[in-house]
C-alpha cells in the first residue's frame, strides 16, 4: 500500500488521537454511542430487530464466500471490525486508519480479544493505493465523510474488489461541514427546551445544554478540516461507479444534533427515558417519511457497476492500438 501525508492529514490525525483518548474516559457522547438509541431506533430501522447489529443484519446481502478477505478503511479503534471477526464474518481483514493512536488502540483491543485475523496499518485515505482484485468486501464505517478526494478513493475501492465483491457503507451523508438547515436547527432547539433539565446535562461542560449551535465553515476548516468535508457528495459519487444493491436510511437528522453530549442522561432502565427516545425516534422517522427532512445517515451495500459499453469499446480500441504499436516496434 502507498499513502502520502500532508499538513491537513496531520491536523486530522492529531484530532482523532485526542478524540480517541477522550472517548476512553467518556465513551457515550454521540447519539449512536447509546445502547438505548441503538436498540430502540437505529437497529430496528436497519435490521428489523432491536438486538441485531447493522453488520450482522446486512451480511447476507454481501454474498461473501466463506473465509472471505475484507478491507476496512477508517477503522478507528476497530470496535466493529473486532465484532465482525468474533462473529465469523470474514477469514482475514486489512484495516487502515489515519490516526496512529487509534491503530495502537485497535491492535491492543484485538490482542485482548484474541483476534489474530486483522492486520492494522496507518494510511491516508485521500491518497491510498490499493491492490487490484484483492478483497471480497470493503467496509467503511463512518469514515467516508472524512474523505475529500471521494472519486479517486472510490475508484481505488472499485479496483480493489474482486469481480463479485461488495462495498458496505455506514455513513453520514448530511450537510457538508455540518451546515445544517434552519429547519433542522429550529426543530432541535425547540425539542431541547421541551426536555427536562435533568436530561440536558452536557457531558463536556457539566452545564445544561440550551441550544445546538451551527458552527461556521471557517471553524471546521481549522478545528477538523476533514469533518463532513464532502458528505453531501457521497451518494452521487458512489453511484457513478457502483450499483446500489441495498440502501436503508435511518435518520439522525434530528436525534444526532439533539442528543449530542446529553444522550448519557437517558437511562434504559427508566421507562420514562426509554419512552422519550421512542417518541423522538418516531417523530424524526415521520418527518423523513413525509419528506419534510432528508435522512442524514444511511447504510449501503453496493457492487462495482459494469463498465459502460462505450467506455469498454474505447478501452478495447486503446488496447488494440497499444498491441499494434508494440508489434510494429518488434518488427523494426
Amino acid at each position: 500500500m502507498e499513502s502520502r501525508t500532508d499538513a491537513s492529514l496531520k491536523t486530522t490525525a492529531d484530532l482523532w488521537d485526542k478524540t480517541a483518548e477522550a472517548r476512553a474516559t467518556q465513551p457515550i457522547q454521540g447519539w449512536m454511542d447509546s445502547a438505548l438509541v441503538l436498540e430502540s431506533y437505529v437497529q430496528p430501522t436497519i435490521t428489523g430487530s432491536a438486538t441485531t447489529n447493522w453488520l450482522i443484519g446486512l451480511a447476507p446481502r454481501l454474498e461473501a464466500p466463506r473465509g472471505s478477505h475484507w478491507l476496512s478503511l477508517g477503522c478507528g479503534a476497530a470496535g466493529q471490525e473486532i465484532f465482525a471477526a468474533q462473529h465469523g464474518l470474514f477469514g482475514s481483514m486489512d484495516a487502515f486508519d489515519a490516526s496512529p493512536h487509534s491503530i495502537e488502540q485497535a491492535k491492543q483491543a484485538a490482542a485482548q480479544q484474541g483476534i489474530r485475523s486483522i492486520t492494522f496499518e496507518s494510511a491516508d485515505l485521500n491518497h491510498i493505493r490499493l491492490p487490484a482484485r484483492t478483497y471480497d468486501v470493503v467496509m467503511m464505517n463512518m469514515s467516508l465523510h472524512h474523505v475529500k478526494r471521494l472519486r479517486p478513493l472510490l475508484t481505488q475501492i472499485r479496483r480493489a474488489l474482486k469481480p463479485r465483491g461488495r462495498l458496505i457503507l455506514n455513513e453520514f451523508v448530511g450537510p457538508r461541514q455540518f451546515q445544517f438547515t434552519d429547519l433542522q436547527l429550529g426543530l432541535v432547539n425547540d425539542l431541547l427546551q421541551a426536555l427536562p433539565v435533568s436530561l440536558r446535562q452536557d457531558c463536556t461542560t457539566g452545564a445544561a445544554k440550551e441550544t445546538y449551535l451551527r458552527l461556521p465553515v471557517e471553524h471546521w476548516n481549522v478545528a477538523d478540516p476533514s469533518e463532513a468535508i464532502r458528505s453531501d457528495r457521497i451518494v452521487p459519487e458512489l453511484t457513478r461507479q457502483f450499483r446500489v444493491i441495498d440502501r436503508i436510511d435511518y435518520g439522525g437528522t434530528i436525534l444526532n444534533l439533539l442528543l449530542e453530549h446529553i444522550v448519557h442522561n437517558f437511562d434504559a432502565a427508566n421507562e420514562r427515558d426509554a419512552a422519550l427516545i421512542r417518541i423522538l425516534g418516531k417523530f424524526e422517522e415521520t418527518l423523513i417519511r413525509h419528506r419534510v427532512l432528508p435522512s442524514d445517515f444511511t447504510v449501503i451495500v453496493a457492487a462495482p457497476a459494469p463498465v459502460p459499453a462505450r467506455a469498454a469499446r474505447s478501452l478495447g480500441r486503446a488496447v488494440k492500438r497499444a498491441w499494434r504499436a508494440a508489434r510494429d516496434r518488434r518488427r523494426l
